[in-house]
């Protein structure tokens, strides 16, 4: 379960209509010189899983547009892929959890900014096969310096071929990536207010 960061270089445009004539505003936000880094988070925690996971024994990502403020807080995100199995509740609920050391610009102000993130529920059978009945986080990594890897790796992913039959808990794992082109069209879903 290898959350994903990286900044995101976007170009706003708002056209306002004035009493004489037309105002364009175009607000540039450039990606920071820092980006923002998790603040206490842990990788190997799994997050909750619906009846509907939890009973398909399925394994889903959610990969989310988050849009942190300069005090490193998720103001709102948007799905740039929904994890299906009745999750999006489970993975609103864990973005707005999520706290940041803020990006900061060139001259180390902190600044407001965009990351791309993952959450994986991997099969909750598996999960419990490899971890000896425990699935509230990811087994360690094996291995031994410098080839270490999580077992999750050696997971076929879905369409990489036939599912192997014979293996202990024959299952895919979701290995898709952000699409990037949903941040135009999906929804931004902002923090409830307290």
């Amino acid at each position: 379960m290898r959350h994903i960061l990286l900044g995101l270089a976007t170009w706003f445009f708002t056209i306002a209509t004035a009493h004489a004539g037309e105002v364009i505003e175009i607000h540039d936000r450039l990606p920071p010189a820092v980006k923002p880094a998790p603040q206490h988070f842990n990788p190997k925690r799994v997050p909750p899983y619906s009846d509907r996971a939890f009973l398909s024994d399925a394994w889903s990502r959610a990969w989310l547009l988050l849009d942190v403020d300069a005090s490193g807080n998720v103001t709102q995100f948007k799905f740039l892929k929904r994890p299906g199995y009745d999750l999006e509740p489970i993975a609103t609920a864990e973005a707005f959890k999520l706290h940041f050391e803020p990006g900061r610009d060139a001259s180390g102000n902190a600044v407001a900014a965009y990351v791309i993130w993952a959450i994986e529920w991997p099969s909750h059978g598996w999960l419990a096969m490899i971890n000896n009945d425990t699935t509230t986080g990811l087994p360690d990594d094996v291995g031994l310096p410098p080839y270490r890897h999580s077992p999750a790796d050696t997971v076929p992913c879905y369409g990489s071929g036939p599912l192997s039959l014979g293996s202990a808990h024959p299952v895919y794992r979701d290995c898709s990536r952000p699409d990037l082109s949903r941040a135009e069209h999906e929804r931004w879903i902002t923090r409830p207010r307290r």
